[in-house]
């Protein structure tokens, strides 16, 4: 691990988050600084695509567009994980819909 790319940060977690986070970190057998870094990541890195894509006189077409993106986005995220999750619990969960399937639910092209 290259530690000229970590930056140190202190925050406070709800008691039962703290819980959970100690948890998952031993089941999954690395440290909660290292589950963070991983759970982190990407949501944070979709976040702040979002906040910069959107202008700062957005309008309720921008919202839309956006709100669009942001579940897609969400949607690729969980079907990126799917087997993280199956690997953890042991047992197949459903998956999710793809991008595609998800434009053509909603009326659009899927193109």
């Amino acid at each position: 691990m290259n530690t000229n790319e970590l930056a140190r940060t202190t925050f406070v977690l709800r008691r039962d988050t703290h819980e959970q986070l100690n948890a998952i970190s031993r089941r999954m057998g690395v440290s909660r600084s290292e589950l963070v870094r991983d759970v982190l990541r990407e949501p944070v890195a979709m976040m702040s695509k979002w906040v910069e894509s959107l202008p700062e006189d957005a309008g309720p077409g921008d919202v839309t567009r956006l709100q669009d993106e942001m579940q897609l986005d969400l949607v690729e995220f969980i079907g990126r994980h799917a087997d993280d999750l199956e690997q953890l619990g042991g047992s197949e969960f459903p998956r999710p819909f793809t991008p595609e399937e998800l434009k053509r639910q909603r009326g659009g092209s899927g193109e």
